[in-house]
């Protein structure tokens, strides 16, 4: 038998807890649309030519994906987590079209 509660609803998220017989599953549920949507128009907006200071935004990446990551060993590694970010599979994160 299983029995789902919403534990926790915000504008960004939903928290789930999932019963599953003897075991307590806890299912988050990120609303990543209005992320994509910012990125699309920082990507829209970026400029090669304008000035980028010393460190431009290169990325959004939602809080849930960035643990998944790290779980992944791709937080700690720098060359991974370059290529992850370069990947076309990831673009919509990306908040300019710098090469990492």
């Amino acid at each position: 038998m299983s029995d789902r509660v919403l534990f926790e609803k915000t504008a960004d998220r939903e928290v789930w807890l999932i019963r599953d017989g003897d075991n307590m599953i806890i299912e988050t549920i990120t609303k990543v649309d209005d992320i994509f949507d910012a990125n699309r128009s920082k990507q829209a907006d970026f400029s090669r030519n304008a000035g980028l200071g010393s460190m431009p935004q290169v990325a959004t990446i939602p809080v849930g994906m960035f643990f998944e990551w790290q779980k992944e060993g791709i937080v700690d590694d720098p060359a991974a987590y370059k290529r992850r970010l370069n990947d076309i599979d990831y673009q919509h994160l990306r908040t300019n079209s710098l090469k990492l």
